[in-house]
């Protein structure tokens, strides 16, 4: 129980980051939010090189560790396990208050990427038809379909999970390291997005 809480980390790192403002786009009020810092305008352009350094850099790690990012981080992976775990237990039924519940948090948590958390959970528990609501409302529909109906299935047409099939190293061709082109363009660009990051900065 306690590996497949550890499993959990990346995942719940990932949905908690918009309500402690370690990495938001307010929309609203023109706000970029990195690490507890806000970016004004002059130093905006850091949001853009750490978004493209995580999308770049997490398939120049799946090259080393394949599948990690969906065994630790994936947060449809995630909820998907704990929901197979409880149907086994609890049949569709509860499973389906549960998926929706579960899809209701992560939608809260998605559209607080953009928007002001505090904005939108007013929104929800005052039942305001604005476009918080909406949206939130709109997103919890189509998670609640991809984690109660298309669990096994939306793996098959992850971007994610395809880009890191054509990145793929075989880790027993060493030369391949050497070769590959996803190697050079992976990682060459991630360690030069982390160069202009860090001087940036």
């Amino acid at each position: 129980m306690f590996k497949f809480l550890l499993k959990r980390v990346g995942f719940l790192i990932i949905l908690s980051l918009p309500f402690w403002n370690g990495y938001r786009l307010d929309i609203d009020n023109n706000q970029l939010f990195l690490f507890r810092y806000e970016l004004g305008y002059s130093m905006g352009y850091l949001f853009f090189l750490f978004t493209l350094l995580v999308i770049v850099g997490f398939l120049g790690l799946s090259m080393v560790w394949y599948r990690s990012f969906c065994n630790w981080g994936c947060p449809h992976n995630a909820v998907s396990s704990i929901l197979n775990r409880m149907e086994r237990k609890l049949g569709k039924p509860a499973t389906f208050v549960i998926s929706l519940a579960a899809s209701l948090l992560m939608s809260y948590s998605t559209v607080s990427f953009f928007y002001d958390p505090v904005t939108i959970v007013r929104s929800l528990i005052g039942f305001e038809m604005n476009k918080y609501f909406w949206l939130t409302a709109s997103l919890t529909s189509i998670y609640t379909v991809l984690t109660f109906k298309a669990r096994s299935s939306f793996c098959k047409v992850c971007p994610y999970g395809i880009a890191q099939q054509i990145a793929f190293v075989d880790p027993k061709k060493r030369t391949d390291w050497l070769t590959h082109p996803g190697v050079w363009i992976t990682w060459g660009t991630s360690f030069a997005l982390l160069a202009f990051l860090v001087i940036g900065w």
